[in-house]
């Protein structure tokens, strides 16, 4: 062989560590191709009356994130309780929902009150309030793993990160960025993106969970108020996206935030480890 040839064929040659192959599509159960978890926030009568309903005729269960001033939570205890009971998740959403009341580049939120803007909590404050908010949880449904959602998807208090400090009391968080989570393997269990869907259409919601199927990621949906209340979403919206799981859960995963995130935690460790 002339040393031209062989030049030539080294130059060819990729390299030992590059690859232009995508990555390994990330192992969800049974043979799925991607996960959906269906979120609904504040601790709302909807929820009762509407979302868990619509859910439990698919076979699907939810996760609720419940502060603990719902007032919801405070007049009708033993239906979520029964709630949890029948398989759904109650997740932490704090005790008085504190967020930012003066987001940066956003307009100034002037229902959060003074007292439970987070600009005046301290990160021992916060970490201490969703600690209690834990506890309270824990009289409900008797579980003590339990996930987070960061409240208007705001991850500081008194300008410093809590991120980090509620890392050990959680198995995971949902974050907001109104997207998928793509690259699940490298995913953050405490910054998980979601979508806030608001005054969307089924298809629209239904196009959202298409892009976790075809990315063979993880689609988190926010919820607020199903079928009334505040930051509505149609109830025939949510049932159009409720169908579609329940049409498709041979290829894609829909369950609770922890029961999902359960496993990504465990095969990231897998993975890490090989």
């Amino acid at each position: 062989m002339s040393l031209l040839w062989l030049a030539l064929l080294v130059s060819a040659t990729p390299s030992a560590g590059a690859s232009d192959a995508p990555p390994r599509p990330f192992p969800w159960p049974s043979g799925a191709k991607a996960a959906v978890v269906l979120t609904y926030d504040d601790g709302m009568d909807t929820h009762l009356d509407n979302a868990a309903p619509d859910l439990e005729s698919a076979g699907l269960r939810g996760t609720f994130f419940v502060p603990g001033h719902s007032e919801s939570l405070a007049k009708r205890l033993p239906e979520w309780r029964a709630l949890a009971a029948r398989g759904h998740e109650l997740a932490n959403h704090a005790i008085f929902h504190p967020c930012l009341r003066k987001p940066a580049g956003q307009a100034e939120r002037e229902w959060v009150k003074p007292e439970y803007a987070l600009e005046s909590y301290t990160v021992e404050r916060i970490r201490d309030e969703v600690a209690a908010m834990n506890t309270t949880l824990l009289a409900l449904d008797g579980e003590t793993l339990r996930t987070f959602a960061y409240n208007c998807c705001d991850t500081t208090a008194g300008g410093q990160s809590y991120v980090e400090a509620l890392r050990p009391l959680f198995l995971a968080a949902r974050a907001g960025e109104d997207r998928i989570a793509a690259d699940v393997a490298a995913l953050d269990p405490m910054l998980v993106p979601s979508w806030a869907a608001t005054n969307v259409t089924g298809p629209e919601l239904v196009a959202f969970a298409q892009k976790a199927q075809d990315a063979g990621g993880l689609a988190v949906f926010q919820f607020h108020g199903i079928g009334g209340e505040w930051i509505p979403t149609s109830r025939e919206a949510h049932r159009q996206l409720v169908s579609w799981l329940a049409a498709h859960r041979q290829t894609v995963w829909a369950d609770t935030f922890k029961r999902v995130m359960a496993h990504v935690v465990a095969e990231q460790k897998q993975l890490a480890a090989r």
